[in-house]
């Protein structure tokens, strides 16, 4: 009788084991939502068992098996095919994904400073895309040309006295400080410059923001780095990957007391997801309802 049992068990227990966990895991697979090579998987596993159960029961013929057989290898090379471009799709969503947001939030930096800019320029922020575009390829922005340090010494009765036009001093006010920028300045500008301040400059010139942000060597060479491409400003107001979709841009102004204090936000969805399959991911920065231009990517 034990012998009996023995045999059966080592004829069995093979298949009847490929069989429960074929049925195990279908059942898993329906009630989590698991994805199609799972279910293919499960499925061919329970084939599997069933089969070696019949065959070792002898009610399955040998021709019948090879057959079967067959038609699971070829399942399975198309398991493994479509298994290997699931993976293979999964790791391009994921870098696409990456480069999108890291390329999105670097555009919405650069047009968070543009709009910096406008609005240092202005006291307003561009209206538009066209606008701001504009603005980046032709606007100007102030910027401090210095040479020259301040000498480490107090000015003299003299120099005190050059000054009283400036309204920096009165007559035969205490000189009780050493100099400072300003007064270096105003020297700096007299026809008989001291001879420590020759050279010096601090002079507030225009330059293009063009030049002196967005075609600098750093910025340029951080982007390539970063594998975002050259710097284009026609490029700013579509979200990367939607072949033209626009951020949403919207400007409007605050009533604080005698004040008005404009107001910028700038947002959009990107066309990925952290996590494949859920909603796609919004990127703003910026508020209408106050005076804030943080971003929702800083706030992580």
């Amino acid at each position: 009788m034990f012998s009996n049992i023995s045999l059966l068990f080592k004829k069995y227990a093979v298949p009847f084991l490929f069989f429960v966990l074929g049925v195990i895991l279908f059942v898993a697979g329906v009630s989590s939502q698991q994805d199609t090579m799972f279910m293919i998987a499960s499925v061919m596993m329970f084939l599997a068992g069933l089969l070696s159960i019949l065959y070792s029961s002898g009610e399955f013929k040998r021709t019948l098996l090879y057959i079967f057989g067959g038609v699971a290898g070829v399942a399975a090379i198309a398991t493994y095919v479509l298994s290997f471009k699931s993976v293979s799709d999964t790791a391009k969503y994921n870098a696409d994904y990456e480069l999108c947001k890291g390329k999105s939030i670097r555009n919405l930096d650069d047009v968070r400073y543009a709009q910096k800019a406008y609005m240092e320029k202005h006291g307003t922020y561009a209206p538009d895309w066209e606008t701001l575009v504009e603005f980046i390829k032709t606007g100007t922005v102030p910027v401090v040309d210095a040479a020259g340090v301040v000498p480490d010494r107090k000015i003299t009765e003299e120099e005190r006295d050059y000054l009283i036009q400036f309204g920096l001093y009165k007559k035969n006010q205490a000189i009780d400080f050493k100099m400072n920028e300003k007064e270096a300045y105003y020297l700096s500008k007299r026809a008989n410059v001291p001879a420590d301040l020759v050279g010096f400059k601090r002079d507030t010139i225009q330059r293009s923001i063009l030049d002196m942000k967005f075609k600098s060597k750093a910025y340029t060479d951080s982007r390539l780095k970063a594998g975002y491409g050259k710097f284009y400003a026609d490029s700013l107001p579509f979200i990367p990957f939607t072949k033209g979709k626009k951020w949403t841009m919207e400007t409007s102004q605050l009533i604080s007391g005698e004040d008005t204090i404009p107001t910028l936000k700038v947002n959009g969805f990107i066309p990925f997801a952290k996590i494949q399959g859920t909603p796609d991911e919004e990127l703003s920065f910026g508020s209408l309802s106050s005076n804030d231009l943080v971003g929702n990517w800083e706030d992580k």
